[in-house]
């Protein structure tokens, strides 16, 4: 059975890294934020030094932790893939939040900056920890495996898959990325596993032969592309469209029009739209 397979509404809303409009994003609070408000959670993992897969969306440590405080000396930018997990877990994930409130909720009062203080110290998670999180709330989740380019392909999709099918009792799970080799890999060693191609700028050339040759079920591309998202022949051939990042309700509503069957949002806050 395929991720979509599991969802029987027409339009669905994923929280993008979260609920991060109210939450430091791709953090356990922030998906604990969501759960109830969205109908799945996506989130970013990469890998650390030592092999253990980390949930975060930027290469780079400094936008979402307070690693130049932290580790003051050493090369820059700090990526993940250069520190060990022992020294990740060690960051502060979530104080950044309340410093620059990063979609001015705390600013416009709709949450207290309070919330976001009393909050226990907000670690990078692991890629376990998530996973144990969503077979104890059993709300699905959309997990992007970022582009690691210094590491081969396969040894990125054996060491995902490692960890992945050590987690029994999960609720759906759709796995996407910009990499495509990855999708193939993941595809021809797990054919039953779900799923996405991500795109952004322009879209692959004869687009459906080539999602059908990658195994994908899904595909999700930035907003300023999915106008011109051939929507009826994908999904005649059985293939679901998202579009990222979408949080003006005008725009949702044109796009749920239009045959989109999920958007990616940072802000929960709109009525979800019923079927």
């Amino acid at each position: 059975m395929g991720f979509y397979d599991a969802f029987d509404k027409e339009h669905l809303i994923a929280a993008h890294r979260g609920w991060r409009a109210i939450r430091p994003e791709n953090t356990l609070s922030a998906f604990e934020a969501a759960v109830g408000h969205c109908d799945f959670i996506e989130l970013d993992i990469q890998l650390s030094r030592d092999g253990e897969w980390i949930v975060c969306h930027d290469e780079s440590l400094e936008r979402t932790t307070d690693v130049e405080e932290r580790f003051p000396e050493g090369l820059r930018p700090r990526r993940v893939i250069d520190h060990t997990l022992a020294q990740l877990r060690r960051l502060d994930a979530g104080s950044w939040f309340v410093k620059r409130d990063p979609f001015g909720t705390l600013r416009s009062g709709e949450i207290r900056r309070r919330e976001i203080e009393s909050l226990p110290l907000q670690k990078l998670p692991t890629l376990r920890e998530v996973l144990d999180f969503a077979r104890e709330k059993q709300i699905p989740l959309n997990i992007e495996i970022k582009d690691m380019p210094i590491l081969g392909d396969r040894e990125v999709v054996l060491r995902f898959l490692e960890t992945y099918e050590t987690t029994a009792g999960l609720p759906p799970i759709l796995i996407s990325s910009f990499n495509h080799h990855y999708l193939y890999r993941l595809h021809r060693y797990r054919p039953s596993l779900p799923l996405a191609a991500l795109a952004e700028g322009c879209h692959p050339p004869r687009l459906l032969p080539y999602l059908q040759e990658l195994g994908v079920e899904a595909y999700h591309v930035a907003e300023e592309i999915a106008n011109s998202v051939p929507l009826d022949l994908l999904r005649a051939q059985g293939i679901a469209c998202g579009v990222y990042t979408v949080n003006d309700p005008k725009r949702q509503s044109d796009l749920y029009r239009r045959g989109f069957r999920t958007l990616f949002a940072d802000d929960l806050f709109f009525d979800m739209l019923q079927n």
